[in-house]
């Protein structure tokens, strides 16, 4: 059985898959994104397998990691019989590489808050699911509609991955913190100069928890004059909190949360 494994694996090493190209329901998915992870669980057909990255976005129990980002094991897919693969279209050579080995694949892009009821149909008509996507996407609406855009909101500084990196309107996670009642300065994410940031004068301050601490903001140089610091209203976030798709009404509830806060 292991030199069957191993010669299958060089033959999709290769490029010479002995597996004819897939068609239909898959039956064994390799997704590498995090948001099709989670919405593979909702739907109840979780993917066999998944990259380091989507181990937050998985259910219990998770499914077996084969890899990190592109970097996956092709020997491992083979004996694991994978014959579907959910990416994002900025993989584009892992993509290739996997057609060409005879494999269906789905490439995803970046998407908004307002994007996300189209791709759990999506998912749930390629894995024969679809009467369970309108579902999920009728509760996810529902409870969406409770989100309403306030007429005032407060000014907010998301920081992302590093110093005065900050998340925009024009985002994902602008479109979260729109709904929970804040707004940024900035359309596009991007850096921010100390400057602007005072000019802003944010009242709430986000920042990805474990990257900095709230203290270390604090002690930044000017920050001391900012709403936010005065108030000690600096909070760190879950990364699966504003990664997309994985959980975007429970986000707006923790945004929401700090941001009505008096």
């Amino acid at each position: 059985m292991k030199i069957l494994t191993y010669l299958f694996a060089i033959l999709f090493l290769c490029g010479c898959s002995p597996r004819e190209k897939a068609s239909g329901t898959p039956q064994k998915i390799l997704s590498l994104s995090a948001a099709a992870t989670k919405i593979l669980f909702d739907l109840d057909v979780p993917p066999s397998t998944i990259d380091e990255y989507g181990l937050i976005a998985s259910g219990n129990p998770p499914p077996q990691v084969i890899g990190k980002g592109s970097a996956i094991s092709r020997e491992k897919m083979v004996e694991l019989g994978i014959d579907y693969v959910i990416l994002w279209d900025y993989q584009q050579d892992s993509a290739s590489q996997f057609r060409k080995n005879g494999l269906q694949v789905l490439e995803l892009k970046p998407f908004r808050l307002a994007d996300y009821p189209a791709l759990i149909l999506k998912l749930g008509k390629i894995t024969g699911k679809t009467e369970k996507a309108e579902s999920l996407v009728l509760d996810f609406q529902k409870k969406l509609s409770s989100f309403e855009i306030p007429e005032k909101r407060k000014p907010v500084y998301f920081e992302l991955y590093g110093s005065m990196k900050s998340a925009g309107n024009e985002s994902y996670t602008g479109d979260l913190i729109t709904r929970s009642g804040g707004v940024f300065l900035n359309r596009k994410t991007g850096l921010l100069s100390t400057e602007k940031l005072l000019e802003h004068q944010p009242e709430v301050i986000f920042y990805v928890e474990g990257f900095t601490t709230a203290a270390e903001i604090r002690n930044r140089s000017g920050f001391s004059e900012l709403p936010a610091v005065k108030n000690n209203r600096i909070y760190s976030v879950p990364r699966r909190l504003f990664t997309e798709g994985i959980a975007p009404l429970e986000a707006m509830e923790f945004f929401k949360k700090y941001l009505t806060a008096e």
